[in-house]
């Protein structure tokens, strides 16, 4: 009897076969690492688990959690909980969504919040006193404000 690689029986097996096989692999890797601390490679596959793509679908129509803005279309759903051994815990109230970039804000301000309650009143103060300074505008008012004082000339070509 002749011995078939693993990649030549999936080959010849039906798209249904197929399914059910990774639906058993998942559900064994799923078992194995339920309350176990997850190495990065453990978490990147948990996140490739129909369990994880079906959980993270509930929240991609809720906007981003802290600028309540839509959700982008990179978004992260973040997880309140930064235990390795809680990252299978599938409690909706342990998540919020959030967009690439204010999902790596919170991990920075939640790095200097821990440490030093009193920043969120400095950072406030420093926000307000910008907002003071520039009358509310950002760069790009500026920008916008300064295009349409200079709109370059159009001139006619000549015919």
């Amino acid at each position: 009897m002749r011995f078939q690689s693993k990649a030549s029986i999936i080959k010849s097996m039906t798209r249904a076969e197929r399914l059910k096989e990774k639906l058993l692999e998942e559900a064994l890797f799923l078992k194995s690492i339920v309350g176990k601390y997850l190495t990065s490679d453990d978490k990147n596959r948990f996140r490739d688990t129909s369990v994880w793509k079906t959980f993270r679908k509930k929240f991609s129509d809720k906007p981003d959690a802290l600028s309540l803005k839509k959700l982008p279309k990179r978004w992260n759903l973040h997880h309140m909980s930064l235990s390795p051994y809680n990252y299978t815990c599938l409690d909706e109230s342990l998540f919020i969504p959030l967009g690439s970039k204010n999902h790596e804000l919170i991990h920075h301000l939640y790095g200097l919040y821990r440490k030093d309650k009193a920043i969120l009143d400095r950072l406030k103060d420093i926000l307000d006193r910008m907002c003071e300074i520039n009358s509310g505008k950002d760069i790009c008012d500026f920008r916008t404000e300064y295009m349409r004082k200079n709109k370059p000339v159009k001139r006619e070509r000549k015919k």
